[in-house]
């Protein structure tokens, strides 16, 4: 029998004392009810790449010396005609309502673009204040296009929208404030909405609260689903309403006692932490049934349901602890990414799964305690007739060796497409389907250069005035450097206002500079004028193939003018195709790192290397061939696919261990190949029962608002489908082949 390390001696610790453990168990659901409420949520996708390398260094020196970019919403509005006066007018409207509103700082529009005037008249709009022809304003902006070619990229060449940038004041945008924010300045936005005009949010702080409003719906309304869909999948094959209850008591504790700690510990539940509660349910439910079914088997030769219930829990017991270990290890190696939030997902996860753990080993058997104590008597299940599934599995023991050779060319296979397939970090991808923020993302990508920029930050030399020719070439040169990668109108700088000044006969300065806001500046100059920035609009949404090969051009186009050591390219977009892709990267060292720790937890619980290599090939297999699968359809890995299969891999273990735990303790009275058939036999019901229900509630799940959500599902349940296939046909071949020498003939 395999050993649990000890830890199923806490179920019958409870037994002991059950009155005690009941009241125990109720205190900390009741302090978990209380943490519920506390519960924050967070939209956060920054922090959730950071790693420590020196991209996301830079990204954070952009945000200390020049202003905080993730402020920045972009306020899209599509209108039939914007070069009309009443087109023009009533963006002006739009600019001026926002402008006005109270969680708003600035804005940057075709409004706020200014010209100068000369010493006398200063610092003017580049637009007039009225108009009083459609012809006007149609030659007033093709000639803000000429005299300002950044302007292009704030209204669109046929006029047929126009985007401003909307700095929200830095409360207002965070987690506990960024969803209210962004529902008022929605609302505003709508009081704009006609037949002729439609007026939507996109940018970081649309994306965050979209985020946040996805996550919420996904925990109050598709979690209890896919825990109620489990709970009526286990009805239909208990037929007993108090069976139902034991089997789904431990899942909705472990659930509770998550989302209580992470409340009562200020702990945010974040699109990636997200996947948690979902998580428990599957894993949770899984265990209870192995118990439960064990406990259910053995009563049918003993009435003295206590005592079966304790020998369920010593024979099935360690195979359940066991697989909350390796399932904790698999997401403890996502650790080993480097990244913040996958370490908090990792840490997070182990203690969830641990809990989930104690749920199964105390609070299921305290519920069967109390159960049977008030009359409760299991019945047999019509889960025993699956157990004709087995047939087809014992036969193919007499054809091992040919089962083992196509798992192992299987394996290859999948390893291959594991090295080779693509990787792709979109955040887009993170937001729901039918979302108006995702929809104004890529309609701003598709007309516009994009609505997340570029930064290249330029080093100013000190020892000299600001506006001394070997400051002014250094960002000029950057500018022709920039050119040669991206569009014209594509990018705007500190350059602009220079050629303001020089069309009027004069020179930029300091004194000059600091005559305009700092909100304004800020977009341009540090404020200690030490670096100037070139703002270059672009999309954190392209390929990671796209981008690199962008952000290598601008690595050569600054080579070419000897500026590499004082431009440094940074932004967003280059958090999402270098680090998000390396990060993916990090995902699958981990999950290979993942099914060796379980293979030697494996090996060290068995007590022989023999078992636990017996187990690599079908537990790695479950993962691969979704690799394979994924690659052969053209399908990039992100990054919840790999947090996926790191997951699936530790949930997709726990049947393994369960037929081997079976086959041990049929080794105590069989030879080696009635063992395993014995094995096959005993446990093909139980695994096939606990497959249907956590597939079955993770369908539910497949209906997230959050595409990543859904994917995550998705992937899950192929990986427990082909997780039970080769349990029942792969795992037996190794086990039978490994003791060959012992086996009958």
């Amino acid at each position: 029998m395999i050993n649990g390390f000890g830890l199923h001696k806490l179920g019958l610790m409870a037994l002991r004392n059950p009155v005690i453990s009941t009241i125990l168990l109720a205190m900390i659901s009741f302090a978990a009810i209380i943490g519920i409420n506390k519960l924050e949520f967070s939209g956060e996708n920054i922090e959730i790449l950071r790693d420590g390398s020196q991209e996301l260094a830079d990204y954070d020196e952009l945000l200390g010396q020049f202003r905080n970019f993730n402020n920045d919403a972009v306020v899209l509005m599509r209108i039939d005609n914007l070069s009309t006066v009443e087109g023009i007018e009533t963006f002006r409207d739009l600019n001026f309502e926002f402008q006005l509103d109270e969680r708003v700082e600035s804005i940057l529009s075709i409004f706020s673009l200014v010209k100068y005037g000369g010493p006398d008249e200063g610092w003017q709009s580049a637009l007039p204040a009225e108009y009083e022809s459609d012809a006007e304003v149609l030659e007033s902006l093709k000639q803000l296009a000429a005299d300002i070619p950044s302007s292009q990229s704030l209204f669109s060449p046929n006029f047929d929208s126009a985007v401003m940038v909307v700095y929200t004041k830095a409360e207002a945008t965070k987690d506990k404030n960024v969803q209210e924010t962004m529902d008022g300045l929605t609302a505003l936005a709508k009081e704009f909405n006609s037949e002729t005009v439609n007026v939507t949010i996109a940018g970081q702080p649309a994306i965050r609260a979209d985020l946040i409003h996805s996550i919420v719906a996904d925990l109050l309304l598709l979690a209890p689903l896919a825990f109620l869909f489990c709970a009526v999948l286990a009805f239909i094959l208990f037929r007993q309403p108090i069976a139902m209850l034991l089997c789904a008591l431990p899942s909705l504790l472990s659930i509770g006692w998550f989302l209580g700690s992470a409340g009562l510990t200020g702990t945010s539940l974040n699109f990636l932490t997200n996947i948690l509660p979902a998580l428990l349910i599957v894993i949770v439910f899984a265990d209870t049934l192995h118990l439960y079914l064990k406990w259910q088997k053995l009563s049918q030769k003993n009435e003295d349901y206590v005592a079966t219930l304790k020998q369920a829990i010593v024979e099935v017991g360690p195979a359940c602890a066991l697989s909350s270990v390796t399932t904790a290890a698999a997401l403890l190696s996502l650790c080993l990414s480097g990244n913040n939030g996958l370490y908090e997902l990792g840490i997070i996860g182990a203690i969830a799964v641990f809990g989930g753990f104690i749920s199964v080993i105390v609070a299921f058997p305290l519920g069967a305690y109390w159960a049977s104590k008030s009359g409760f008597k299991p019945k047999k299940s019509i889960a025993s007739k699956v157990g004709i599934i087995a047939g087809p599995a014992m036969k193919l023991l007499n054809y091992r060796k040919s089962v083992l050779f196509v798992g192992l060319l299987l394996c290859i296979a999948g390893l291959y497409a594991h090295t080779v397939i693509d990787s792709r970090f979109r955040l887009i991808d993170y937001l729901g389907n039918q979302s108006e923020v995702s929809q104004s993302e890529n309609y701003i990508d598709s007309t516009y250069y994009g609505s997340t920029p570029l930064f290249a930050i330029v080093d100013m030399d000190q020892t000299i005035a600001l506006d001394d020719p070997k400051n002014e070439g250094r960002v000029y040169e950057t500018i022709e450097a920039v050119k040669d990668v991206f569009p014209a109108g594509s990018f705007y700088s500190l350059a602009d206002f220079a050629d303001e000044i020089k069309k009027a006969g004069g020179k930029i300065d300091e004194k000059l500079i600091d005559e305009l806001p700092r909100f304004l500046t800020s977009r341009f100059i540090s404020e200690d004028k030490s670096q100037v920035l070139v703002t270059i609009f672009s999309s954190a949404n392209l390929s990671e193939s796209e981008m690199q090969e962008r952000l290598a051009n601008m690595d050569t186009a600054l080579e070419k003018r000897s500026l590499s050591e004082v431009v440094k390219i940074t932004g967003y977009p280059v958090l999402s195709g270098v680090v998000a892709p390396r990060l993916m990267d990090n995902l699958r060292i981990s999950l290979l790192v993942a099914v060796l720790l379980s293979i030697i937890l494996i090996a060290l619980s068995a007590g022989s290397i023999k078992l636990g290599l017996a187990c690599l090939v079908p537990n790695m297999l479950p993962i691969v061939c979704v690799e394979l699968i994924l690659y052969l359809l053209g399908i990039p890995l992100n990054m919840s696919i790999a947090v996926a299969l790191t997951v699936a891999f530790g949930i997709a273990v726990d049947d393994s261990i369960h037929m081997l735990n079976q086959y041990m303790l049929n080794r105590r009275d069989h030879d080696n190949l009635p063992a395993v058939a014995g094995a096959v036999k005993e446990v093909t019901p139980a695994l096939f029962s606990t497959t249907l229900i956590l597939s079955g509630g993770l369908i539910i799940m497949c209906f997230s608002t959050l595409p990543a959500m859904a994917v995550f599902a998705l992937v899950v349940i192929m990986t427990l489908v082909l997780a039970f296939l080769a349990d029942i046909f792969q795992l037996p071949a190794y086990l039978a082949i490994l003791n060959d020498k012992r086996s009958e003939k």
